[in-house]
């Protein structure tokens, strides 16, 4: 049966680390601003807290798609709105198209992603344009292209994208170091709860476990929203670790 425990007994106390000197936000480096005149989509910016840069998204779905590329634990960079690339269209004639964003794997990649709704994806047959503009984007630029749509992820997987980029912008903590001491003893699958209670630190160290999970360091046993009922493992490259 999995078990956790508390390795150094540990009871939470009020202590927390010096505050970070201010670091201003780096303004977006998108190639175009979006525009103004559409009805009925959204118009904002948020910022990627690594980073500290805003990202400009002109819908929902943008900010949805760029929430979820920004917490991913292999993206090292996303740019929104990259240059535009050329293309010729079929007719012969010379085109240009803006991509909404550029991320940049840790592997070295760089993909473009082309975020539609389901439904003008279908009727405007996106897939159809990209597999034709794919080949002449130089490798200099991308090395792939994909579509993102609603259906790229599941709505628990969107939900849990928006909760690790709240996560991502808390100072360090004590409860870092005890949840991470906590789960070098975890055995199976066991709660988030489980090394809520054993830590001490409550909401904090529910904080500090979704920050393990997007790291992937703690991996979901399931493809749900998480929460305190949630069930996680340890990574196996990380089994081991700790104190």
């Amino acid at each position: 049966m999995a078990t956790v425990q508390n390795p150094a007994n540990v009871t939470a106390t009020n202590c927390h680390t010096d505050a970070k000197p201010y670091t201003p936000v780096q303004l977006s480096r998108a190639s175009r601003k979006p525009s103004l005149r559409s009805k009925g989509s959204l118009r904002g910016a948020f910022v990627i807290p690594g980073e500290l840069r805003q990202i400009l998204v002109e819908s929902r779905i943008e900010k949805t798609c760029a929430l979820w590329l920004s917490t991913l634990s292999d993206v090292v960079q996303l740019d929104d709105q990259p240059a535009a690339v050329h293309f010729v269209r079929p007719d012969g004639t010379l085109n240009q198209h803006t991509f909404d964003f550029l991320a940049h794997f840790s592997n070295g990649r760089r993909i473009f992603f082309a975020v539609k709704d389901e439904a003008r994806a279908v009727k405007y047959d996106a897939m159809g344009f990209l597999a034709h503009i794919a080949p002449q984007i130089p490798k200099s630029r991308a090395d792939g292209v994909m579509l993102y749509t609603e259906r790229t992820i599941s709505p628990a997987a969107q939900h849990n994208a928006s909760l690790f980029h709240a996560v991502q912008r808390d100072r360090e903590h004590p409860a870092d170091a005890v949840v991470g001491d906590v789960i070098a003893t975890i055995q199976g699958a066991v709660q988030i709860a489980d090394i809520v209670r054993a830590s001490g630190y409550g909401a904090l160290a529910f904080r500090a476990v979704v920050r393990l999970i997007q790291q992937r360091v703690l991996l979901l046993t399931a493809d749900e929203r998480i929460d305190y009922a949630t069930r996680v493992t340890v990574a196996a490259r990380h089994i081991g670790e700790g104190a």
